[in-house]
């Protein structure tokens, strides 16, 4: 899993990082934080955070195993006991922290009951699997730990909660599996397809095509096998560090808002000298469709569910297709983000932007549901979605804060008016997109030029991918 906004949350910083930490600027990838330890903030321009850079980056291989009833029957066997060190170490860890208020993040603390308590599970994982799980049990608790000093500094917003590790069981109290191989010891065999296990001696074939072993110069690591209830299928996660390069012609910088009529906005500096420059415009209309349409699906299975006459049998497999519901409008969801993504990533290397500023709706309560609440789209998980995109290209992704972004207008920095349409009005008489006005004053407070003339392209993304709309406004701001 990709963890670069997570890795600066979740531990202390110093220097660069924290002086942008402090001014509200958040690093959200590798390149991020590799300009901010050049040149310290990101509202620099041109110079060093513009030039040739090289970045070590971890990312995840997935590859779906193809089992039989005997392979399923070893996954399970091994998933479970590393499931149930997993939980016994964590009810342990726990019971000292709520106890005592300490917390024990050693791998070595688990590594010492092997041949006590955990002797059967370390017979049937091998020294280095056992090994390599107790290290996983360790990162989630100095993960936690890290948390509770960001929380401690004032470094969380007022919604997200610190809990510590919990356990791998279902809603149902059933173990979740799961297999934990250190990287020396399994094989990718890419021209057979095969997975091999060394310490079982167990070979996997498997389908999918590796997107990261295959580079030049990737270093394999951990591989993690897991199992997805609703497919009932088995997938092979393999981390992967590979070398990201850097080149980019072009030295602009581009600010992006999220919403939910809008998904994302996106507005460029200017791109000559009269001032002009695009925004792209991504309509959340499949999105809203895609939540409205399940809901109303989910929302009858519930209502035949209450039904006290309801057999067993039908109940569960109302159950069931109520679990493959929530599943897949997830999947369409991050299929969607996926797809937005990577076009507005493509977008801005044709537009020559070498920097993303993104603001995120911070001090916004997210624990009111509804229909209007503003993360009804889980704009976190979209955040990171674009971050992950943005550096596959080589683009620095900061999170700005943009608050108040919305009641100002970008040209003269006065109060506006909300009119009909999605449009605001400046008491200097000028009107304009609202979403665009927003964007312009993130683009602004990251340090970027606000523009004179907007070229507005308008795009729909859906889940099987996006869809130019022939809409080009001009608008004069001026």
């Amino acid at each position: 899993m990709h963890r670069a906004e997570s890795a600066v949350r979740e531990q202390a910083v110093r220097g660069p990082e924290l002086r942008a930490l402090e001014q509200g600027v958040v690093p959200l990838n590798a390149w991020a934080r590799l300009l901010l330890e050049l040149c310290g903030d990101p509202r620099c321009s041109g110079g060093r955070w513009a030039q040739a850079l090289k970045a070590r980056v971890q990312w995840t291989d997935t590859l779906r195993l193809l089992t039989t009833p005997e392979l399923e029957d070893f996954l399970w066997r091994v998933g479970d006991a590393t499931a149930r060190l997993i939980n016994m170490e964590n009810f342990r860890r726990r019971w000292l922290f709520f106890e005592t208020g300490k917390i024990d993040y050693s791998w070595g603390s688990a590594w010492k009951r092997r041949k006590a308590e955990y002797a059967d599970i370390y017979k049937l994982l091998g020294s280095k699997n056992f090994a390599e799980a107790c290290r996983v049990i360790s990162e989630q608790w100095r993960s936690f730990l890290g948390l509770l000093k960001a929380a401690k500094e004032g470094r969380l917003e007022p919604w997200q909660r610190v809990r510590p590790p919990g356990y791998r069981k279902d809603k149902e109290g059933q173990r979740i599996p799961i297999v934990i191989v250190r990287s020396d010891n399994y094989r990718i065999d890419l021209e057979r397809r095969l997975l091999h296990l060394k310490y079982w001696n167990v070979s996997i074939p498997f389908t999918g095509e590796p997107r990261w072993l295959t580079r030049p110069g990737a270093k394999r690591g951990r591989l993690i096998i897991t199992c997805d209830s609703v497919k009932k299928r088995w997938y092979a996660k393999i981390a992967v560090e590979v070398t990201l390069e850097r080149k980019l012609g072009g030295g602009l910088k581009a600010g992006i808002d999220l919403g939910r009529e809008r998904l994302i906005a996106l507005v460029t500096e200017p791109l000559n000298e009269r001032g002009e420059g695009v925004a792209l415009l991504y309509r959340g209309g499949p999105l809203k469709a895609d939540y409205f349409y399940f809901e109303r699906k989910i929302a009858e299975i519930d209502k035949m569910l209450s039904d006290p006459k309801l057999e067993e049998a039908d109940r569960s497999a109302l159950k069931e297709m109520r679990r493959r519901l929530y599943e897949k409008v997830k999947r369409r969801r991050d299929q969607l983000f996926a797809n937005a993504a990577a076009h507005l990533v493509k977008m801005c290397l044709e537009l020559g932007v070498a920097a993303l500023l993104l603001g995120y709706p911070r001090g916004i309560a997210q624990d009111k549901p509804g229909k209007g609440n503003t993360s009804m789209w889980s704009y976190r998980r979209l955040e990171r979605r674009v971050a992950i995109a943005a550096e596959n290209r080589g683009i620095p992704v900061f999170e700005i804060p943009e608050d108040g972004t919305s009641k100002t207008c970008a040209r003269h920095g006065c109060e506006v008016q909300r009119g009909p349409r999605g449009l605001i009005r400046c008491p200097y008489g000028h009107a304009m997109h609202a979403d665009v006005n927003a964007t312009m004053n993130i683009l602004a407070r990251g340090g970027g030029r606000v523009l004179q003339r907007v070229k507005v392209l308008s795009f729909i993304p859906t889940a099987s991918g996006v869809i130019a709309v022939n809409e080009k406004r001009n608008s004069n701001p001026a």
